[in-house]
Parts: structure tokens; sequence; C-alpha cells
């Protein structure tokens, strides 16, 4: 399994020594957008997530101040999309998220 920036197991699903988790264990992962490679995010990454039955993505995009809420995986695919801005209250899974604490990334100077 790819290393998703944060990922949601239940505790007792971690090895012996905390570093590995089967993939068919996994509730949700979380992937913040690189300003560098955003097309890993979207692209690969974000294929294999529905692949191995993950059921909910979140995809923080702090290039735009948007986040998308995936779920209903259906083969390499999610069926369902919520789209949000930083500041929302975005329900995830069985859980809530508030980002109105989110910040774009700051713009680079010439």
């Amino acid at each position: 399994m790819r290393r998703p920036d944060a990922v949601v197991i239940p505790e007792v699903s971690l090895d012996e020594e905390g570093l590995a988790v089967d993939a068919t264990q996994v509730l949700a992962v979380d992937e913040i957008v690189s300003p560098s490679s955003p097309e890993n995010d979207y692209g690969d990454k974000f294929a294999e997530y529905p692949a191995m039955g993950i059921a909910h993505c979140l995809i923080v995009d702090p290039r735009t101040g948007h986040t998308e809420v995936h779920s209903t995986p259906c083969k390499d695919r999610y069926q369902q999309k919520e789209p949000h801005i930083f500041g929302d209250t975005v329900p995830f899974g069985p859980w809530t998220l508030e980002t109105a604490g989110s910040h774009r990334y700051g713009r680079t100077r010439e």
C-alpha cells in the first residue's frame, strides 16, 4: 500500500512495532496535495485506495483552499464526491472535520 499523509485504522490493526497495517483494515485515508506533484495525489494513489476497498478518502488541497470527500468505492473509483472549502465543517464518514484553521500554501517570491 502507498503511504497516505494520514490514515484512520483501529488501533488493534497495527503490527507489533506499530509500523505496518493490512490495507483491508484501513477505514479512511487523507492526502494533502503537494505543491510540487499534485498529479501524484489526484492520480495513481487516488485510484489505488478505492481498489483496496478503503471506504473514505479525504483530499486536502492547500493550493486552492478546497477539500474533497470521496466515498463508496467501486473498483478503482469512488462513486461519491463532496466538495468543500476551507472553513467548512466537513462530514467525513462517521467523523466531522473542522477546517476553519486550515491554511493555503503561501505564494513564493520571484
